[in-house]
């Protein structure tokens, strides 16, 4: 008994010493975890603020040796900053992955092809959850991350990010994309249209049509005032020569005025309003400024709060003469911190009218003496832009120019 409690009075000491070096030792771990986090918001807060725009995940394994903080991000400077941390925690080992040309699952075919006349892209991969925005036919998308199930993170070419089905797009080589790019191709003009099996209007369909869809010509053919098409899947048919035009010529002949612009948003009148929407089956309000800027040859930002970040801002002091055709109008709540919760946009027409989506694409005004005057939306006008004539920027350019169209 001497003996045992001999040992047990020597081994205690050693014991609590070790427990307390092990409680250091997490501490300290903890620490430098709370560190090397607010080192990465910093690092996310100046190099991709906006989740919609840029993917930026990090994850923490704690219990591996060493202990590991990993960086998934669309951002290039994003992770080259996360990976000069890696100086500053010598305990931690630091990985940061440029997506989607860093991530190995998807073997190198993260190009893709949107294959239907519209798309749904969503806030999370679920089919009850929001619709974020659409895509078109013909758009090239950025495939960024598989899921386990039947879903994929995309970008589309606008920058927007956003989940769809894995079976929405064509996933490309390099190789193969560049060779689509290659490839003459015809871009469908009238706000809905068909591609018919045969150069027949009265023959079966295989696909609706959109404006703005894109389609390859497949090899120049035409017959009887048709042309032959192939989808971006490999479904061939014929469309009407009358309603598509030839990818470059389309380019060459947009040009960006209000006149343009208004004629675009008008196609668009009674159109219900469809949250998410950007093409004629129905648009939101931010998705008929894309689709009006879209069909002149201009990529501009998807929402509201993004686009009011953009163009040169217009004096209001004068109220509405004081604007221009084409200006956007951008509506938005004060909030009591005096921040703008941005809300609603709309396209100005001139003599006080614009258009906008709201329940339907419609025209309103600004003149308290018009019976069309939208009360509501009057008094929350925050902020004109004029996007004709502004600097172009990274997300407001010509489509010609958008790096999504590139080799």
């Amino acid at each position: 008994m001497k003996r045992a409690t001999l040992l047990t009075t020597l081994t205690l000491p050693f014991l609590l010493v070790g427990a307390y070096v092990a409680a250091a030792q997490e501490s300290d771990g903890a620490s430098e975890k709370t560190a090397i986090a607010a080192k990465l918001d910093e690092i996310k807060a100046q190099f991709a603020p906006d989740k919609r725009l840029e993917l930026f995940n990090v994850e923490f394994s704690e219990n591996a040796n060493p202990p590991k903080a990993r960086l998934e991000t669309t951002s290039a400077a994003a992770r080259n900053a996360a990976l000069e941390l890696q100086k500053d925690f010598r305990n931690w080992k630091i990985e940061a992955a440029l997506y989607p040309e860093e991530n190995d699952e998807l073997d190198g075919k993260w190009r893709a092809i949107v294959v239907y006349s519209t798309i749904q892209i969503q806030t999370v991969p679920d089919y009850g959850a929001e619709w974020s925005t659409q895509s078109l036919m013909g758009t090239p998308v950025r495939v960024l991350k598989k899921t386990p199930s039947y879903w994929i993170l995309v970008q589309n070419a606008d920058g927007y990010i956003g989940y769809t089905t894995r079976g929405s797009v064509r996933r490309m080589t390099q190789e193969e994309y560049d060779a689509w790019l290659d490839a003459p191709r015809l871009v469908w003009l009238r706000n809905v249209g068909d591609i018919f099996s045969e150069p027949d209007a009265n023959s079966a369909s295989i696909s609706d049509l959109v404006a703005n869809n894109v389609m390859v010509w497949k090899d120049q053919e035409e017959r009887d005032g048709y042309y032959r098409v192939e989808t971006p899947d490999g479904r061939l048919g014929w469309i009407e020569a009358s309603g598509a035009m030839e990818w470059n010529e389309w380019l060459a002949t947009r040009e960006l005025t209000a006149e343009n612009l208004i004629a675009s948003a008008r196609r668009m009148l009674g159109r219900p309003y469809v949250w998410g929407g950007t093409s004629a089956k129905g648009v939101d309000c931010s998705g008929l400024i894309n689709f009006a800027f879209y069909t002149n040859g201009y990529n501009i930002l998807r929402d509201v709060s993004q686009i009011q970040r953009e163009g040169i801002e217009v004096d209001m002091s004068k109220g509405w003469r004081g604007y221009e055709p084409g200006d956007l109008l951008l509506f938005g709540a004060k909030r009591s911190n005096g921040a703008i919760g941005w809300r609603h946009v709309g396209l100005y027409i001139g003599d006080g009218l614009f258009i906008h989506s709201a329940t339907s694409v419609h025209e309103a005004s600004l003149d308290p003496d018009s019976p069309l005057y939208d009360e509501g939306n009057a008094k929350e006008l925050q902020k004109v832009a004029r996007m004709i004539g502004a600097p172009e920027t990274e997300y407001f350019h010509p489509i010609g120019q958008n790096k999504a169209y590139a080799k």
